[in-house]
């Protein structure tokens, strides 16, 4: 059997086993492991507005988003410990009621979701690059991941990706044109920053900021 090529490598910090164990006593409500996820209309009112963010790193973009739109639902999917713990106690210590946690493998979790058409906005921000030729293969928007997010969004829902690795921009853009999803470089989300583009943007990098809108 293939083993499946994961898009990303975890690394163990000093602060492992204390945000483990803060994780594992988190509240089930706000907090869920990928061993425990089933479909996405569990989590989520499907009639309502839904937004989910793919790898929020330390969360900033995310829960600046559910802080300032308190009627929309948020959803962040992240590997990474730290950038859960630090997003988990901050939901806690502002009582917000508007944004949820999964710990998991995205790619593994849209094979274990069966519903359709929950979101009305999808963020791909700065996903790892994979800058080597050897390790391209790691990188997550390839084609079928991309089918796979688009059958997640609402009829009018957005899918925004960002890049400032103009390589996997290219790939990005052959990718969305094979599959035959019209995009725009949009240069107005940039109200809410992530840790990443503000160092790109401080390193005078070019920022490639993918908006696919699906027709009605």
């Amino acid at each position: 059997m293939n083993k499946t090529i994961k898009s990303f490598s975890k690394a163990r910090s000093r602060f492992s086993v204390q945000n483990k164990r803060l994780l594992s006593a988190a509240d089930k409500n706000i907090f869920y492991q990928e061993e425990n996820f089933k479909d996405f209309k569990n989590l989520l009112k499907v009639e309502e507005k839904n937004i989910l963010e793919i790898g929020f790193g330390d969360g900033k973009h995310l829960y600046q988003q559910a802080e300032l739109n308190l009627d929309v639902f948020f959803l962040g999917v992240e590997v990474f410990e730290s950038g859960l713990t630090n997003t988990y106690r901050r939901i806690i210590k502002n009582e917000l009621k508007n944004l949820k946690l999964i710990q998991g493998d995205i790619a593994e979790i849209i094979n274990l979701n069966k519903s359709l058409e929950i979101f009305t906005k999808i963020y791909v921000l700065f996903p790892d690059p994979w800058p080597k030729s050897k390790h391209k293969k790691r990188r997550l928007l390839k084609k079928q991941f991309i089918l796979g997010l688009k059958n997640l969004l609402k009829e009018n829902g957005k899918l925004i990706i960002k890049t400032d690795w103009e390589d996997y921009a290219e790939e990005i853009k052959t990718n969305l044109n094979e599959i035959g999803l019209e995009f725009k470089f949009n240069e107005g989300e940039n109200f809410f920053k992530t840790k990443y583009e503000e160092i790109a943007i401080k390193e005078k990098r070019k920022i490639f900021n993918f908006e696919i809108t699906l027709d009605a």
